[in-house]
């Protein structure tokens, strides 16, 4: 208790914000029984015929086999290496990582003849405890032992030194010395319990006499405010918070310092009106999270996440019905006391008591695009788009102070009070304008986006056109050219103007980034995205307390320390802060806090707890599914994921990998991205999982990470090697095949060759050794005639000469087989139908004798024999003087172009020229 602080603050619904799972994000039912967090961070929740699993960007569904399907909840451990649950019919199942699946270890209902509903489990060691219907009983090594009958048991509770209790209808039980019987405790019928060790309480959820608070002496007592209902589940908040979920009524808050003292209140609920933001009022599972979110799980409306802003950001925002922003397009901000804060937004002006958390509106239906704390009489001056300038007094009243009436321009977009007092007007179309003593100056300055006070008196003016120095009476306005050295090109349209260290001015462009102007020497710096800034449209600038540079963006907050505004620090990891912020919006509180306008409500920044970067996450390889279904998450996959080594085959090649890094409060600004090999990096995605389609056989390197959208910082770097096998046509073996197969394939060439380079011998040989009747007699008989002519002609040829002159006889061979082959073809050498088969057929051979014989003679094959006579014929005629069209015709070609680009290929001229 000391080191407790004195008083506990309350939490308030605007210190959070929420989402919501439900049937659409995943979950396979909304009745919602138990949560729980395990170490990798992930939230486990049981429903009533399933098990769940939510790693912050997508719900995993587990069915339980054999389930009953009454409800589900989680086992309570003293050792939470393991996961457990239990089912109302008597099952407890464990989860089993390496096969993703959980597991049947033990039956209750085999041990009872009759119906007997299992309420809850607590395992020590080897021994479950058993809560069920019809009494208390022990598990052990698969024997059930009776420790107290005929009570119903509804929960167990880990008391005061490892003690248990048991809640029961008949009143708390506590366990014997010898641990096998029950001894009565506190007389209330309790179905929930938690003891706080730092406090030494006990703190108890009956079954309609509310909560009950028994001190170390067992003095009990009721807490106030909490509604006589079965109050389902009891969690610490912080050192000062308790959270209770009461069935029908919503999520409770209460002190843990002086619980007797202190009553209860109503922190969430799904009714309508300021708690009204959940989605179910029967609350059966309050889980805070390690980063303090709360998951509240109900039995018809699924999960609500409450998501605490308070330490970092703050963001108010409009909800219908409530006492909220007016609008969410807040144009600027402004603070009228240390408690009061002012909003103008496209509708009215909203004024925030930040300590009682009041909600007043005033100019309503009025669009206000800047606010300027008047300096005499308190109040607010209101830069209006088309009423003027309007006037707001302390008390909410609202008055035209200057309209079109005096003004040129009723359309005003900033107001500035200069050393003397005097207000300055900057108008959206026409001139700037000074007023002194209730006269009006007009400055050629037009289309004024933002104002702001030099330290030598001059006015600054930011234009769409530019910016200009302005000197309060005189009519000469001056340029400032604010280029950079490095570049002659500059960003001309002006958001915002800040000057720090009564040095430097920074001009915030509308998609050049940041300007940064030293007044003393002259020179610019330009700061982009390339710097860090989330975007180059900045519209806001200011500087905290701890003399940081913030810059507010069309897409989120960054800062930087002004020595080193090269290294510009995105802070949209915290949740809340990525959103587009308006122009000008930016106000510094009196507690150091900063306080932004956006297009989505206001937002309010602690700069003491944001840093360059506070969090982590842990990437892993989860699991691969592929189209071949024989792969499943199985023990091998698990194992081959954790020695960074997967095997997959062929078939497999196309698969998803999937991976994860959980952190709760930052998941939105988790993202992934990987490489394989010596490759470049994937682009950034929010997708937990890797499509790899076909894959290339071999050794793949590949190598995850996750990193910080915000920052780009990696989170977490993880490589696995993934091998995909060879197909089976381009194995080892199968290439001992395929040259086996082509030796035979040569072989059999090589044999068919030789038999065929023998016969055709056998048939020239037959020619030449006089069995001229052998061959003829194979002929058909009207092919006799050419064949014995053949013969007889090649008979002679070896008749005349020298015999033993075997050379000269084969020459003459030859010559008397060529000029009987020519004699036929220029026998029907205008007829283009004459063909190799009419010509085989004249000479009485063979379409294949006749073609090794040919090419053996002449080295031609029959249609290029065919076709040189042909040509040489034409060339006989065209010398004759015939002309081309007729002997293309008479040497047998019906094409005469065909014949000209033959003849010119032969010759290397064309028929008409030849001579």
């Amino acid at each position: 208790m000391p080191q407790l602080p004195a008083v506990a603050a309350a939490l308030h619904v605007n210190d959070f914000t929420f989402s919501h799972l439900g049937l659409t994000d995943g979950l396979n039912s909304q009745r919602i029984f138990s949560l729980k967090q395990t170490e990798d961070g992930a939230v486990w929740l049981t429903t009533q015929s399933f098990v769940a699993r939510y790693n912050g960007v997508s719900i995993e569904n587990f069915n339980l086999e054999g389930n009953t399907g009454e409800y589900n909840c989680f086992v309570q451990s003293a050792d939470n290496s393991v996961l457990q649950v239990f089912d109302a019919g008597g099952r407890i199942y464990e989860y089993n990582p390496e096969q993703n699946h959980f597991d049947v270890v033990a039956d209750v209902a085999v041990f009872f003849k009759h119906d007997n509903q299992l309420n809850d489990v607590y395992k020590d060691g080897d021994i479950y405890w058993l809560a069920m219907s019809d009494g208390v009983y022990m598990l052990r090594n698969g024997k059930i032992v009776t420790v107290g009958s005929k009570i119903y048991a509804s929960c167990i509770i880990r008391g005061p030194k490892g003690i248990l209790l048991f809640g029961t209808r008949q009143g708390v039980k506590s366990l014997s010395r010898n641990h096998k019987a029950l001894i009565s405790y506190l007389p209330y019928d309790v179905v929930s319990g938690h003891y706080d060790a730092d406090t030494k309480q006990l703190w108890l959820g009956t079954y309609e006499q509310g909560l009950i608070i028994a001190d170390g002496k067992g003095v009990c007592t009721s807490m106030d405010g909490i509604p006589h209902h079965p109050v389902r589940s009891i969690v610490d908040y912080d050192s000062n918070t308790m959270l209770v979920g009461v069935d029908g009524f919503g999520v409770y808050q209460a002190s843990r310092l002086s619980s007797a003292k202190n009553k209860a209140s109503l922190l969430f609920n799904a009714n309508e009106g300021e708690h009204g933001v959940l989605h179910g009022n029967g609350i059966y599972a309050v889980l805070v999270d390690a980063w303090k979110d709360i998951f509240i799980g109900s039995y018809s409306g699924g999960i609500d996440i409450a998501r605490p802003v308070g330490n970092a950001v703050t963001v108010y925002m409009h909800q219908p019905n409530k006492p909220t922003l007016v609008n969410d397009h807040v144009n600027c901000v402004a603070q009228l006391s240390p408690s009061t804060l002012a909003m103008g937004t496209d509708g009215g002006i909203s004024v925030l008591n930040t300590t009682t958390g009041e909600w007043r509106h005033i100019a309503r239906n009025i669009v206000v695009l800047s606010l300027c704390p008047k300096q005499d009489s308190g109040g607010l001056l209101a830069a209006t788009y088309g009423n003027g300038v309007c006037e707001i007094s302390t008390n909410g009243e609202v008055r035209e102070l200057y309209g079109t009436d005096v003004l040129e321009d009723s359309h005003i977009q900033d107001l500035l009070f200069d050393r003397n007092g005097h207000l300055w007007i900057g108008c959206q179309d026409t001139r700037l304008v000074e007023v002194v003593q209730g006269k009006f100056l007009y400055y050629p300055v037009e289309n004024v986006e933002s104002l702001a006070l030099l330290p030598d008196g001059r006015i600054a003016a930011g234009t769409i056109n530019g910016l200009f120095i302005v000197t309060p009476g005189q009519k000469a306005v001056k340029e400032l050219p604010y280029s950079p050295s490095s570049t002659d090109q500059v960003n001309r349209y002006v958001l915002d103007l800040f000057i720090y260290d009564e040095r430097y001015i920074n001009i915030a462009t509308n998609g050049g980034g940041l300007y940064v102007y030293d007044l003393r020497t002259g020179k610019c710096r330009q700061f982009t995205m390339k710097n860090g800034l989330p975007s180059n449209v900045v519209t806001s600038v200011t500087q905290d307390e701890l003399g940081r540079l913030w810059f507010a963006t069309d897409r989120g907050l960054s800062f930087a320390y002004p020595g080193s505004l090269d290294k510009i620090i995105s802070v949209n990891y915290h949740y809340g802060a990525q959103r587009e912020y308006s122009q000008g919006a930016a106000f510094n509180l009196q507690d150091g806090k900063l306080l932004f306008g956006s297009v989505e409500g206001a937002v309010v920044i602690d700069p003491h707890y944001v840093q360059e970067h506070n969090y982590t996450a842990k990437l892993r390889f989860k699991g691969i599914s592929c189209n071949d279904d024989s792969v499943e998450f199985n023990g091998q996959v698990a194992k081959m994921l954790g020695e960074r080594k997967l095997k997959l085959s062929y078939q497999q090649r196309t698969f998803e990998l999937y991976i994860e890094s959980i952190n709760l409060r930052y998941q939105f600004d988790i993202a992934y991205q990987y490489k394989v090999g010596d490759g470049s990096w994937s682009q950034l995605s929010t997708q937990q999982y890797i499509r790899f389609v076909n894959l290339e056989p071999g050794t793949h390197p590949l190598t995850v990470r996750a990193v910080s959208k915000a920052n780009r910082i990696v989170l977490d770097e993880q490589k696995l090697t993934i091998i995909i096998g060879r197909p089976w046509w381009n194995s080892w073996w199968m290439w001992c095949v395929y040259i086996a197969l082509i030796a035979l394939l040569f072989y059999g060439a090589l044999w068919t060759y030789g038999q065929h380079t023998r016969y055709m011998r056998f048939v020239v040989n037959s020619v030449g050794s006089g069995n001229e009747k052998d061959l003829q007699a194979s002929l058909p008989e009207q092919k006799q005639d050419k064949a014995v002519q053949l013969i007889s002609a090649n008979k002679e040829l070896q008749l005349d000469g020298n015999k033993d002159d075997a050379a000269a006889t084969a020459e003459k061979e030859n010559t008397a087989f060529v000029d009987i082959v020519t004699k036929l073809i220029l026998d029907n050498i205008s007829d283009s139908g004459f063909t190799i088969d009419r010509l085989c057929k004249e000479m009485a051979m063979s379409r294949t004798m006749f073609y090794v014989k040919l090419k053996s003679y002449t080295g031609k094959s029959p249609q290029e024999f065919i076709r040189i006579v042909r040509l040489e014929r034409a060339a006989v005629l065209l010398r004759s003087g015939h002309k081309v069209g007729n002997v293309a015709e008479e040497v047998g070609f019906d094409n005469a172009k065909y014949f000209s680009t033959a003849f010119k290929k032969y010759f290397g001229v064309s028929p008409s020229k030849y001579r």
